[in-house]
């Protein structure tokens, strides 16, 4: 009978870990996505609207996505500080200090600070031209972190299964 529990134990938790590494994956794309989308809100407010970044950073704070109020909840009590530093500086330190936390990669996060060298510098389509810019090279690591995904996420998962099966094979 014990064995019985042990063995399910240890296929259990090994498939835990396997599917945990899963999630991570996921969590990466789902971050994607998200920036994405906060860049579509981006361009659109500063065309249509013409909103200030200070204020579009606000509304984002706002936002109901966990990783994109953190970011840019950040961002807005960077930028409510009154310490003399450039809004691009403080677009970057945002990133910087949470890009990893919300499930970004130093790639991504690299991407996203260079949007902040073009944000409130230059006339609204040079603006545009730059937030156009980032969304494509953020698609692309979507559909990078989505492959990985697709075929890390899996492998991740059955070798894990299969590690917790040839322990149990190993200690019986």
């Amino acid at each position: 009978m014990l064995k019985i529990i042990g063995i399910v134990l240890v296929i259990g938790s090994f498939t835990g870990i396997g599917i945990s590494q899963r999630q991570q994956f996921r969590g990466h794309v789902m971050v994607l996505g998200d920036m994405l989308s906060t860049l579509d809100f981006l361009s659109s407010e500063l065309s249509y609207h013409l909103t200030s970044i200070p204020d579009i950073v606000a509304k984002l704070a706002q936002d109901s996505r966990p990783s994109v109020a953190k970011a840019f909840g950040t961002m807005h009590e960077l930028i409510q500080r009154d310490d003399n530093l450039s809004l691009a500086f403080k677009w970057m330190k945002a990133f910087r200090d949470c890009g990893q936390e919300i499930g970004l990669d130093a790639e991504d996060i690299a991407i996203l600070c260079d949007l902040s060298e073009f944000l409130g510098k230059y006339d609204a389509q040079a603006q545009q031209k730059s937030i156009d810019y980032a969304k494509v090279r953020l698609s692309r690591q979507l559909e990078l972190a989505s492959a990985e995904m697709k075929s890390k996420g899996n492998v991740y998962r059955t070798c894990c299964v299969a590690a917790g099966i040839l322990l149990v094979l190993v200690l019986i």
